[in-house]
């Protein structure tokens, strides 16, 4: 079956709404057992988790904090030691536009995504690459953005392109370090319909459809569908890329 995910383990964080959710479900709706992680949000990954199940499907939740390298390191730790890991989605990272940090300042702000979105990615991705590595085979996903290349004007476009741009390249030299056994790609969306985008000011939801080629919001299943393709054997020989999940948006 084009994107099989049968018979392999996949770890998803950030997995208890959203992106992160929509990519567990698919993940299983392939075949995939699935290891559900989120901060603090339990009963949602409890939630996406019990969805899992009725797949017919294995399904753990487990807590993590990027911010914290004990966290990182034991969620690593728990993921291995209850089950084979075949596949990581290291989608987690901070909600500037919609959560707790959404009124800070700009340099708090910055700082905030340096050692979540950035500091945290690396350290989890290099810890289960490790992992992975010494195991002889398995996949790992980053998530970046589209624009960070390109460059958007305002604040968010500034912190945004600045520590996705991190990830991206980590990714690319990543996926070096762990040839030939794991694989390692990176995703970047574009305009994807989340929380921040069902809010969204007339001037964002216009700005979006003329920026976007296929006229439309991108919705999670758009990523998702792509990170069951990459985590796949059908991907078997793509590494190294950032792939755009965009709509066509270029400039």
């Amino acid at each position: 079956m084009f994107g099989s995910l049968h018979g392999k383990r996949v770890v998803v964080t950030g997995s208890s709404t959203g992106i992160g959710a929509a990519i567990a479900r698919e993940c299983a709706s392939a075949g995939a057992d699935i290891v559900v992680s989120c901060r603090s949000s339990l009963k949602d990954a409890e939630r996406v988790a019990d969805s899992i199940r009725g797949l017919g499907r294995s399904a753990d939740v487990f807590t993590l904090d990027l911010a914290d390298d004990d966290s990182c390191d034991a969620f690593v730790d728990a993921c291995c030691h209850s089950g084979r890991v075949d596949g990581v989605v290291n989608n987690a990272g901070v909600n500037l536009l919609t959560g707790d940090s959404r009124n800070a300042e700009y340099f708090v702000k910055l700082q905030t995504l340096l050692d979540i979105d950035v500091r945290g990615t690396v350290r989890l991705a290099r810890t289960f690459g490790k992992h992975l590595k010494e195991q002889g085979s398995g996949c790992l996903l980053t998530v970046g953005w589209d624009q960070s290349d390109r460059g958007m004007d305002g604040d968010s476009g500034e912190l945004f392109s600045t520590a996705k741009n991190a990830i991206m390249g980590f990714s690319r030299s990543l996926a070096l370090s762990l040839a030939p056994d794991v694989r390692v790609n990176c995703i970047a969306p574009g305009w994807i319909r989340t929380e921040w985008g069902d809010g969204a000011s007339d001037y964002w939801q216009q700005r979006v459809l003329e920026e976007t080629p296929l006229k439309r919001w991108g919705r999670p299943q758009d990523i998702a569908n792509m990170a069951r393709f990459l985590l796949s054997d059908t991907a078997a020989y793509v590494t190294g890329q950032v792939i755009n999940v965009n709509g066509g948006a270029v400039r």
